[in-house]
């Protein structure tokens, strides 16, 4: 919980399976195996179209919302609203030395799909997505 090593020992470890919460695969596997009673998405369905995705979670737990219910849920989970809400930001987590309270070390950063290539030479990008690519999980 309180890694102090550099972004390129985590990114490997993470890689490796060697760290809190991994290996990753298999952790999204047992989810995926209970999809009867979990429902899964990605960051990437909920940027294009958030819309969507909460009438598909209202779907998924039997409850009916109205445009007017779906359209005040998505303007409360946009990026800007909740990065600026106490509530959802883990502000909180700056004090626990968990994030370190910068722009780059805050909960919740840039809400930008894709910004981790920014982060990665091309070198580590090419290994990431090979790694990425070794097992596809879909989550259609």
């Amino acid at each position: 919980m309180q890694y102090r090593g550099t972004f390129a020992d985590f990114r490997d470890k993470f890689m490796r399976n060697e760290i809190v919460c991994g290996p990753y695969r298999e952790h999204v596997k047992g989810y995926l195996e209970h999809s009867d009673t979990v429902l899964c998405l990605t960051y990437e369905q909920m940027h294009q179209d958030r819309g969507s995705v909460v009438r598909k979670v209202a779907d998924f737990l039997g409850v009916s919302l109205s445009e007017a219910d779906v359209d005040d849920i998505v303007k409360n989970t946009s990026f800007e609203v909740m990065k600026a809400n106490p509530d959802t930001n883990f502000r909180h987590w700056e004090s626990s030395g968990m994030v370190s309270g910068t722009e780059e070390g805050t909960f919740m950063r840039k809400g930008v799909v894709g910004d981790w290539r920014n982060y990665f030479t091309e070198e580590e990008s090419e290994a990431f997505l090979k790694w990425r690519n070794e097992e596809v999980i879909s989550l259609e």
